[in-house]
This record gives C-alpha cells, structure tokens and sequence, in this order.
C-alpha cells in the first residue's frame, strides 16, 4: 500500500519518478485563463484566515458542501450578491472551516480531495490528512501563517512559482490594477510576477442579455464615436483590443453556452443588432446569426493583433434560479450542456482561418461527449490546440482521457499544458497535479514499450508541455 501524498503520488512507474522529479516538478507556472482578482493581487493584503483563503472564491468546495448538506449560511450566506464578505460574519468562519472539513472526509474519489490536501502541504507545510481531529491544530497554524508577509497574494502565487497569469476582463475594464502591478519595480519585489488581462467580451456576444442595450452605450461612449452599425460597434472593439495589447494582453475569451452560428449577411446582422440595442427580444435564430457574425469579426481581429482567441463550449450555467436570486451567479450552479455544435465550430474556424492563417486559437469542451469532436477540429487548422481539461474535467480521470485524445488527435509534444480557471490564490497545486498525470501517462507508456525511453527527448518534451510550449505559442519573450 502505497503511502498518501507522498513524494511519488500518482506515478506509478520509475519512468513517471524520473520525468516528474527531474523535468516536471520545478518548471514555473504560466497560468493563462484564470479569474484572480488583479486588485486583490495588487493590494497584497493578507486573505484573513483559512475560511477567507479557501472558502470565499472557491465554488468547487462550495459545490461539494451542498452536496453534503451543509447549510447555505455557511457556504455562501456571508457574502454579498457582488462577491464581496458582509460585515460582522467573522464569527462564522471557524464554523465554516469545520463544515468544508466534515464535507472533505466525504470526498473520496473527488479532486477537491487531493487538491485540498497539496494545498495544506505545499503552502503550509502540513502533511497529515485533514479530519475532525486535527481541524483545530491545521487551522491555527494555517492562520499563523496567513497573517505573515510570506503568505499574501503575490507571496502565495510566488510560492508556486507563478511568474505570469493572464486574468479575465471586461473590455469596458480601464485596468488600473494591471497598470499597477506591473509598475511595481521587479527588482524589489520578492517575487516578481506579470500579469496580463483577457479580452471577455461575453456581454457584446449576448444580444439577448438585458444587459446588453447599456452595454453596447457605454461602449459607444468610452470609445468616443456614435455607432452607425454593427461594423461601428466591432470597431470600437478592436481599438479596445488595442488597448488591452498595449497593457500586455496575449489572450481573449468567450463562453459558447447555446447555438452560435446560423450563416447570415451584414444587412440581416445589422438589424438584429439594432433591434437588440433598442431593447426588442430577439429568437434563437436572430441570436445565433448575430453571435457567429460578431464572433468570426473579432477571431479575424485577434489574429490580426496577435491576440490568442479561446473557445469554451457547453456550460450550462445558473440553473437553480433560487439561488441565482438570493446570492448572485458564479457560485457553483452550472452543468454541462449536451448541445451539438460540431458544424457550427466548423463554420466559424474556417471563416477566421480562410482570411487570417496565422490564427492562434484554444479549444475547450465541457461535455466529454465532445472532446473527439473538438480535438480533431482543432488539428483542421494550424495553430489551433483542442484545450485543457476544463472545470468539471480537470480531474485524474478527466486529465487522462484529455491527455489520451490530444495524442491520438495531434502532437502531444506541441501541448500548451495546464491552466488554473480558479478564483483562489491557493489553487495552483492544480498544475503539479497536472504534471504528475502527464509523467504518469508518458511513463507507462514507456513501461509498456509503446515509446521509447530516450531520457532527453522525452525530458525536454515533458518541459516544454509544462511552461516553454505555452510561452512559445502565446508568443511573448521569457
């Protein structure tokens, strides 16, 4: 029986020890999806204390403790609808921690098991496995060192030897907070680290959202110009595009949640968009014809700036409408969609392809249904990589099958690897447990004499797949 957590967790061969140990374990982290707030790390104030770190930005944990019973005050019942923590709820939190705990004692199989666990042992040195027992003793000394210097924001990613992450932004954001950070002066700072902003434009793509009339006037007026038509509005887009590249960008993103391609023209586009500005309810055809339209403009825009475009299809987000109404959306009430969207993918790739090849563009599929789909549409077109196991696949199991398909689709040597696509500054352990499957994975095959053991190629291979592919395929100098 092999020990918990030790030093050789996950790999199962001498192969997967020398690969890991050796190539993988100390590569640093280039995170390029993720939701970190750029004015928490800014700030650099102390997280408070293990409830604050691990409970207030985490809907995997706050998933797993509904799924346990755990009553909603102590999940999220002290947060305001914004996110933000209402006053006066420190009282709770020990309450809070031992409810997570109770509810990680039930997690067996469950990567929250194994995620929580790296967490404890690699930022705070703890190597017993969290129980009712032991909650007091971890959560005073986890608390001790959360109020240090060495245990803030920027400390934290440092730990892990994060040295660039791109967040996710609004294009209306004025990011201040990115401006900040990287104004700090890298020779006095304990550990360095860039951070670069995404291009989301979720609320541009959603003429059906009621949100979406202000949105389209705000960007009209932070733009400086008056929206004639569609073409005005994708405009203004770019110029915002090339505002974000001018403050680091390398990357944007949109959630494809429902159809988002019907074949249409300018003229019907345009009506649509005027009819969506003026605040009329559009039908699902309206909505597609508009989204694949404006999504294929701005892919030929960020292939023209040099801007990553990445797709991720098939959530199914804010389905109990409950809880949407009493604590606001991202808390961890989404699930996979079973949409299929094959031709459509199709469709917008070869319109941004045809026009502009030197088009970097990532692919992630939420319903496993659809990674065969989405993988070998990626190896159409060059310089498009089927994604990572994203969220309710970045588990062992998940990671594995996303690793078998991406081989057996294309060049695993070319892998861009791991993203965090958290919230928590203490998530990112997530790419050592990565790194450890990805060495199991190649060292098996090696046991197995289905590749051979050539130590350098394989090594330098396994390096590139941890941090140099990805610097190399977002195009910025180390």
């Amino acid at each position: 029986m092999k020990a918990f957590l030790d030093d050789d967790f996950l790999l199962e061969t001498k192969t997967a020890e020398i690969l890991f140990h050796k190539y993988a374990e100390n590569e640093p982290v280039f995170d390029f999806h993720n939701h970190l707030s750029p004015k928490e790390i800014y700030e650099n104030k102390p997280l408070g204390n293990l409830a604050n770190a691990w409970l207030d930005h985490d809907h995997y944990k706050w998933r797993a403790m509904r799924s346990c019973g755990i009553d909603e005050n102590l999940i999220t019942g002290h947060l305001n609808k914004d996110g933000s923590v209402k006053q006066g709820e420190e009282k709770t939190d020990y309450e809070r921690y031992l409810a997570f705990v109770k509810t990680l004692a039930l997690c067996i199989g469950n990567p929250l098991y194994h995620w929580s666990h790296l967490e404890l042992k690699r930022y705070f040195g703890i190597n017993e496995p969290l129980t009712k027992d032991n909650a007091r003793k971890v959560w005073e000394k986890c608390n001790e060192l959360l109020m240090t210097e060495d245990y803030t924001p920027r400390a934290l990613l440092g730990k892990m030897n994060v040295k660039e992450l791109c967040t996710t932004d609004d294009p209306l954001d004025s990011l201040e907070y990115h401006k900040k950070i990287n104004e700090l002066n890298p020779h006095t700072e304990k550990y360095p680290l860039k951070v670069r902003p995404s291009f989301r434009p979720d609320t541009v793509l959603s003429p059906e959202n009621p949100m979406f009339a202000d949105y389209i006037s705000k960007l009209q007026e932070i733009d400086g110009t008056k929206f004639k038509s569609v073409k005005d509005m994708i405009n203004a887009l770019g110029r915002r595009m090339c505002y974000f590249k001018e403050n680091g960008c390398l990357v944007s993103d949109h959630s494809l949640e429902s159809d988002f391609y019907i074949p249409s023209d300018f003229d019907d586009v345009n009506y649509i968009f005027e009819k969506a500005w003026i605040g009329k309810k559009l039908n699902a055809e309206e909505i597609a014809k508009y989204k694949g339209f404006v999504l294929i403009e701005l892919g030929k825009l960020y292939a023209q700036k040099k801007i990553v475009m990445q797709l991720h299809i098939g959530a199914l987000r804010d389905n109990n409408r409950a809880m949407l109404d009493s604590c606001g959306k991202n808390i961890g009430e989404d699930s996979l969609n079973d949409f299929n969207f094959a031709s459509q993918l199709g469709a917008v790739l070869n319109a941004v392809y045809s026009e502009e090849p030197s088009a970097r563009t990532i692919l992630y599929n939420l319903n496993t249904k659809d990674s065969e789909t989405v993988a070998t549409m990626a190896a159409n077109f060059r310089n498009c990589q089927f994604g990572p196991a994203w969220w309710f696949n970045d588990h062992k199991d998940g990671i594995e099958e996303q690793i078998r398909v991406y081989s057996r689709t294309a060049c695993l040597g070319k892998y861009v690897g791991m993203l965090t696509d958290s919230r928590s500054f203490l998530s990112y352990p997530r790419h050592e447990y990565f790194r450890r499957i990805l060495c199991n994975y190649a060292g098996n095959l090696v046991e197995n004499g289905e590749y051979p053991w050539d130590e350098k190629t394989l090594g330098s291979m396994i390096k590139d797949i941890c941090y140099k592919n990805g610097v190399n395929f977002f195009e910025f100098k180390l």
